[in-house]
């Protein structure tokens, strides 16, 4: 986790800025907003990356989610989540989507943040085959993986240690295992031409390779961890929970109402990735969406905080309670 913390200490890299006011759907869903959201409009900075699994603050701004429940959403495209930290520490922005070990890291650290409420889920009905080898591999079982070569976006992080929990559920011995860290873009030649034996990778990647015969699914390494995970989490810092009580309170109806939206309106929030992700419309029919969580479980986050301890990941143990700001 050293090269994350040191990548705190740069200036974040802002990529593009998106200013939500209102929009032409906003005045149907503003007449059965809640009573409390019936003041006058908060205005929350948020800090996201232009992806689909961090896409609750554009697919709620052109839904008009976060106005019917009485926020107003400016936001901030960032590069990748260090970025998003930074900013939210410098205040840069008032809250911002990240991985969850990264936050509980930084809460290990004493550093003042807190999580708000899970975002991406992923679990058994909604599975995530995350970890992948080259279309013609051998490889038939995970014991065939020993002394292998394995690729991750960033060693130390979440993806990487999900990958070492998956490993240890098969009694792979992980001292006998090389990783290197690459590029999703890279991943399917790599495999290709047998640099790596296996890689986790991501959306849209995943899809990307299949289609060009490159890869083939391996496993899903999140359900080593548990059946139900959110792998991705919205936070902040605690004196903004402290001095914004009532803001706090709308944002979180906010995003959990975006959730419901985004789970049952992909259609909609389809054409939103297309324009701000830049991607081929065409594609998206391949792509798998992201699923969201729309309400707050200990069950999604607790087992990541104890599988970080396991792998030696935290400076000190982190409960949920801590983790959550309920102490």
């Amino acid at each position: 986790m050293a090269n994350f913390w040191a990548s705190q200490m740069k200036s974040h890299r802002n990529i593009s800025r998106f200013s939500a006011i209102t929009t032409a759907g906003a005045g149907l869903l503003l007449a059965s907003r809640p009573a409390f959201a019936q003041s006058v409009p908060s205005t929350v900075r948020m800090g996201t990356m232009p992806i689909d699994a961090l896409g609750e603050p554009f697919f709620g701004a052109d839904a008009a989610t976060w106005q019917a429940n009485g926020i107003t959403p400016d936001i901030t495209y960032f590069a990748n989540g260090a970025n998003i930290v930074t900013a939210v520490l410098a205040g840069n922005i008032d809250v911002g989507i990240a991985n969850p070990l990264s936050i509980a890291v930084a809460i290990a650290r004493d550093i003042p943040l807190q999580a708000l409420a899970p975002e991406d889920l992923v679990s058994a009905s909604h599975k995530t085959s995350n970890f992948v080898i080259a279309k013609d591999s051998p490889i038939k079982t995970a014991k065939d993986l020993a002394g292998a070569t394995i690729g991750v976006a960033e060693i130390g992080s979440f993806n990487y240690y999900s990958v070492l929990a998956w490993l240890d559920s098969y009694g792979v011995p992980i001292k006998s295992m090389r990783f290197v860290e690459l590029p999703m873009s890279e991943v399917g030649v790599a495999l290709e031409r047998g640099r790596l034996q296996a890689s986790f990778i991501s959306e849209p990647f995943t899809s990307r390779f299949l289609a060009a015969g490159q890869i083939r699914f391996f496993a899903d390494t999140y359900r080593a961890i548990a059946p139900e995970l959110s792998v991705a989490i919205w936070f902040t810092t605690r004196a903004w929970v402290k001095n914004n009580p009532d803001t706090v309170k709308k944002l979180i109806n906010g995003i959990y109402a975006t959730a419901k939206y985004c789970n049952t309106h992909q259609t909609e929030t389809g054409a939103t990735l297309v324009k701000i992700a830049k991607i081929d419309p065409t594609t998206l029919g391949s792509v798998k969406r992201a699923d969201f969580a729309t309400q707050a479980d200990k069950k999604y986050l607790d087992p990541i905080l104890q599988m970080a301890g396991k792998y030696g990941a935290l400076p000190r143990p982190v409960s949920y309670e801590d983790f959550m700001g309920l102490t």
